[in-house]
């Protein structure tokens, strides 16, 4: 066991030193911009509802932000082959910066349904940009670990960011003698996730476009080359590819964007063990994503999704039907580990499928199918929330996730074994 564990150590380390300049910079970018995230992920809703905004407002506002970013994706993708994915991180993090501040700033229902709509633009354009560039600046030696390096990184700052969050507003309270959770707190805290949003933006600056991903060196280690599809099935692969993005997307809209306001008034947790919730779970998450390569390499890319996913349905059960605050957090932990972890292998999968030409579409016609059920299935539980139907979006999530592994073993099973075949018979 210590020797298959020390090979895979060493593996590891071997494709970590691998990632080009530009892969590590913009791992240091993501670490920086998700740590400003990370404090209005546990802040930024429980900010509106102590301003007097309800629930249904709240969906009502992520929807749109959602819808903006389906809608958007599509064109992103023809933008992002234009001019380039450097410049796109840029021009998309700009946008990121203007709305987190204007938001904060002018939490007025018409700056808030405006900066959703062009906060949906930016997340877009960033989103769209990230898969090609990564997969332009690597091998498929390494590739599988960079995206698991690259979310980890993010993971692990959105856990530091998560945990800060959450004492920040009492922070305030006792500082200026204010009320606690009330809404000045709650704004002086969030004014602060503006600052590594806009670090976040100088490694992208000394990005090189031009250059390519570093050569393999004849490692000893090693990997699976998935070889694309032909031209005449690249379209048939992505529509495949957005029916499970589909599922997923409505799933997650049901219940992610309202975790922190389930936790807070479901269970009457105080604003610090929310925050903490929210750290314990992106930390899990950078757990599962780095250890996920590890597991693609050894049953493949597609088992290691269908497996991670599938025990991730017992723990969304569990939330749904036992009203237990230390079932639920522990539940969630485990669910969002294990449904996350399959990420990195899945966007690594799309990518290597498709020829380098039809990436930025792949990545766009995923980023609509995920994000426009996600902005119909958030309108929903806004409502429920309001009438205290708390656990039923779980139900509804539950069952979405279920279709989709169903859908994604139907659709990929043997897709890995098959391309490996037409490359074997091509050599």
């Amino acid at each position: 066991m210590s020797t298959i564990l020390r090979t895979e150590v060493t593996s590891y380390w071997h494709r970590i030193r691998q990632f080009s300049p530009n892969a590590q910079k913009l791992i240091i970018s993501n670490f920086t911009r998700a740590f400003g995230w990370g404090i209005t992920q546990t802040l930024f809703n429980l900010y509106l509802i102590s301003i007097g905004y309800s629930n249904a407002f709240l969906g009502g506002l992520m929807s749109l932000n959602a819808m903006s970013m389906a809608i958007s994706s599509i064109v992103m993708g023809v933008y992002v082959t234009r001019v380039g994915p450097k410049n796109s991180l840029i021009v998309g993090m700009m946008i990121s910066v203007t709305v987190g501040f204007s938001q904060v700033a002018f939490p007025v229902p018409e700056v808030l349904l405006i900066t959703a709509v062009l906060g949906g633009l930016g997340f877009a354009l960033l989103n769209v940009s990230f898969s090609p560039f990564i997969t332009r600046s690597s091998t498929s030696y390494e590739r599988t670990h960079l995206f698991g390096t690259s979310q980890s990184a993010m993971i692990l700052s959105s856990f530091l960011a998560n945990t800060l969050a959450g004492f920040l507003p009492g922070f305030f309270s006792l500082y200026y003698a204010l009320p606690f959770d009330s809404p000045p707190t709650f704004q002086m805290a969030l004014f602060i996730h503006v600052i590594p949003l806009i670090l976040s933006i100088l490694p992208l600056l000394v990005i090189r476009e031009s250059e390519g991903p570093p050569p393999n060196n004849g490692s000893e280690f090693s990997h699976k080359t998935v070889q694309p599809v032909a031209k005449k099935d690249v379209k048939k692969l992505a529509l495949r590819f957005a029916l499970v993005n589909v599922f997923i997307g409505l799933g997650a809209g049901f219940v992610i964007p309202y975790l922190t306001i389930f936790f807070w008034e479901f269970y009457n947790l105080p604003t610090p063990v929310v925050g903490l919730v929210q750290g314990l779970g992106s930390l899990s998450v950078a757990l599962g994503v780095f250890l996920s390569p590890v597991l693609s390499t050894r049953i493949g890319k597609v088992k290691t999704v269908i497996v991670t996913q599938g025990l991730s349905l017992p723990f969304l059960f569990f939330i749904a039907t036992i009203i237990n605050p230390f079932v639920a957090i522990t539940s969630y932990i485990f669910r969002v580990v294990l449904m996350n972890a399959s990420m990195p292998v899945d966007t690594t999968l799309r990518m290597e499928l498709v020829p380098e030409y039809f990436q930025p579409t792949m990545s766009a016609i995923s980023g609509f199918a995920w994000n426009f059920p996600w902005a119909l299935s958030t309108l929903v539980t806004g409502p429920l929330f309001d009438l205290q139907l708390y656990l039923v979006p779980f139900w509804f999530t539950l069952t979405c996730y279920s279709t989709s592994t169903v859908l994604y073993a139907a659709f990929f099973w043997n897709i890995e074994k098959k391309q490996q075949q037409i490359q074997n018979f091509e050599d």
